[in-house]
């Protein structure tokens, strides 16, 4: 009688450390479901905010396509939790128009294309440029954009 009854409190023994073994394991699983939910649900409202944020920020794309560069702007119009809405911006119409470099007073001068209305006068004798930028500047010199007057006017400056 003894034998069993020291049998029965020998199961019951190893059968509450199981379940206690059971159980803390249990509970260690469902902390590190709960951090990572606490973190997931962080790093949404972070991307939220973030967004937010940039609701007036202009996002732009540059791009090489048919020997120019191409320059493309835009804004975020909604966002929702699986898609971001972008609204094309038109760029700057001034640096879309061309311009006409000439000659005044042996220095170069830029024009607005299509306006007889001086754009910039600048300090480049013609005399610094080689024959063949000479040649076309006495003929007047198109320029596609402001981009390209900028980086002309770097190249050959003083």
């Amino acid at each position: 009688m003894k034998r069993v009854i020291y049998s029965v409190g020998l199961f019951l023994v190893v059968l509450f450390l199981c379940s206690g073994f059971f159980l803390s394991y249990q509970v260690t699983e469902m902390k590190e479901r709960i951090h990572i939910l606490e973190t997931d649900t962080a790093k949404a409202k972070q991307e939220v905010s973030a967004l937010s944020n940039m609701r007036e920020q202009d996002f732009i794309f540059e791009r090489y396509e048919e020997g120019k560069w191409k320059r493309e702007s835009y804004r975020v119009s909604a966002y929702g939790t699986n898609h971001v809405i972008f609204r094309q911006e038109k760029e700057n119409q001034e640096s879309e128009k061309g311009f006409i470099l000439q000659v005044e007073d042996g220095y170069v001068v830029v024009y607005q294309e299509g306006k007889e209305q001086v754009y910039e006068y600048t300090d480049i004798p013609l005399e610094a440029l080689p024959l063949q930028m000479q040649s076309e500047v006495l003929l007047g010199k198109p320029v596609e954009n402001l981009d390209s007057l900028y980086s002309f006017l770097e190249n050959y400056s003083s």
